[in-house]
């Protein structure tokens, strides 16, 4: 399930840093860790394992502004509500106990320079919305989808470019390895990856984003990914995993978070 979380800013003239992912992937963490300290260090040291990987299997979209303006590296937000989605890929037993952690919650957002105080005004669960007819599935990315080639001879990965001829299988394997690591099982042997549809959508031009996880600090890593909508043509069970727990890489750190297109949003922050 997805669920929309609104945001009640507290401050007159609330003031955000441009890269305010970390800080938010944190107090996610920390209101699970409050509700759940078994789970929430599950998730956070371990996750969901296959193999050498781990996947949290959840994912969190950028804040949607209806007002916003950028100056420098702050966001100045010119509204009294803002948003954001965020997705577990859970038992529907889970749901509510989801919904009910959320709820009434407070917290400050931002950095050293900069911080607003925000209150849960509403969490709404969001059902997947599939469309009625079949084939491809077009799929708004509300977060950067980071998408990563390895090299043998280098210590960093290579961010790819949707263009990228790699770009799409190493998509539909992350699915499928997140696929192992959520079921304990194989994919079912009639998914035959050569033969699922991954295109860039017509009409709206990928744009690239370069975003900084624990910014201004030592331990300070710039992670590129990418706002683009995609045409999908995949069991639907594994697209759904992708919805609810992310699409790509670092989806506990905010990317790869996507919905089902049917209308336009709000642009995000």
């Amino acid at each position: 399930m997805q669920f929309k979380i609104t945001l009640r800013c507290l401050d007159a003239n609330p003031v955000l840093p441009v890269n305010y992912q970390y800080e938010l992937s944190a107090w996610i963490y920390r209101v699970i860790r409050n509700a759940d300290a078994e789970y929430a260090e599950f998730l956070h040291r371990h996750g969901h394992t296959t193999g050498r990987k781990t996947f949290k299997l959840f994912c969190f979209s950028q804040l949607q502004a209806p007002k916003y303006r950028v100056e420098g590296d702050r966001l100045l937000i010119q509204s009294p509500l803002i948003s954001f989605r965020i997705g577990f890929y859970l038992d529907r037993t889970a749901e509510e106990f989801i919904r009910g952690l959320f709820q009434d919650q407070q917290l400050r957002l931002g950095d050293r320079l900069s911080q607003a105080a925000l209150a849960v005004e509403t969490v709404e669960m969001r059902p997947l919305q599939w469309p009625d007819s079949p084939g491809p599935v077009r799929i708004r990315m509300l977060s950067p989808l980071v998408v990563a080639r390895k090299h043998t001879d280098s210590p960093s990965d290579e961010y790819l470019p949707p263009d990228d001829p790699d770009f799409g299988p190493l998509f539909f394997l992350n699915l499928l390895e997140k696929y192992r690591a959520a079921t304990g099982a194989e994919p079912p042997a009639y998914w035959n990856p050569e033969h699922f549809v991954f295109r860039v959508a017509p009409g709206r031009e990928p744009r690239s984003k370069l975003i900084k996880i624990k910014s201004d600090t030592r331990a300070q890593t710039k992670v590129r990914g990418w706002m683009l909508d995609l045409d999908l043509d995949a069991p639907r069970e594994l697209l759904e995993l992708g919805l609810l727990a992310g699409f790509g890489r670092m989806n506990g750190e905010g990317f790869g978070c996507g919905e089902i297109v049917r209308n336009e949003r709000r642009r995000a922050v």
